[in-house]
């Protein structure tokens, strides 16, 4: 695992975004499955103005997403707000195929769904994966106790995750999503490069225990330390509680 520590928050959008960019310029039909966040709004925009600007080729690229929540698609919440708000519709060219879920219908319509997703998982292999730390060291939706072999699912949400999403959206406990479809642990890690970024003090435990813990299914993202190439990039918050120097 490669980690780096940088000083504040636009230095990891940076790092992140640079990670990106060296992964379109070495090969231009990469596919980059991605997520959504405060971790990577500052990349999403940086990633936007270099496409823009003809610096980052995505035109023969693939872009897929993580997960998405359990609700009518186009709440203000959803990851397809979020993507075509942030990225999407700001950029001039687009990938040559986006591959996004849709939490929305019945249960019977989020089993097809899972089903049709799971198919394009299998088409395009990702060479790049973006995840998110969780305040309880969760990834995408997989939580706390979640087996490592999970594979593309319905997840219930935890409160921590729940509450997360409230501050960030800006949304009432009433309004708040409970569940989301999302890929497994074993889906992340089929990955042939991984990227996690984490940012604040709010993350420093979830670091600590996925750096420096046991690795163990209480802490999903622990299992990133047995993938052969990752890069965990932190601001200095956020590994404000390691004990090691990295």
């Amino acid at each position: 695992m490669k980690v780096i520590q940088v000083k504040d928050y636009e230095a990891l959008s940076k790092e992140a975004y640079s990670v990106i960019a060296e992964t379109l310029q070495e090969n231009p039909k990469a596919v980059i499955n991605t997520t959504t966040g405060a971790s990577y709004d500052g990349t999403f925009e940086l990633l936007v103005k270099a496409i823009n600007s003809g610096k980052v080729n995505i035109q023969e690229s693939v872009f897929t997403n993580l997960d998405e929540y359990v609700a009518e698609r186009n709440k203000s919440f959803t990851v397809f707000s979020y993507m075509h708000k942030n990225f999407y519709d700001l950029i001039d060219t687009k990938p040559r195929y986006v591959g996004l879920l849709d939490g929305s219908g019945s249960v019977t319509d989020l089993e097809k769904e899972l089903e049709r997703y799971k198919e394009v998982l299998n088409k395009y292999p990702r060479d790049l994966q973006i995840v998110g730390l969780g305040v309880n060291a969760h990834l995408a939706a997989n939580e706390p106790g979640t087996p490592f072999d999970s594979r593309l699912f319905l997840a219930d949400s935890d409160q921590s995750t729940i509450d997360s999403t409230m501050g960030y959206h800006n949304l009432s406990k009433e309004e708040a999503p409970t569940q989301m479809l999302t890929m497994g642990l074993a889906d992340i890690m089929d990955s042939k490069h991984i990227l996690v970024a984490s940012s604040g003090k709010r993350k420093a435990q979830a670091v600590k225990e996925t750096l420096e813990g046991p690795i163990s299914e209480e802490c999903p993202a622990s299992i990133l330390r047995t993938h052969p190439n990752v890069t965990f990039i932190m601001d200095e918050d956020a590994a404000s509680l390691l004990e090691k120097k990295y």
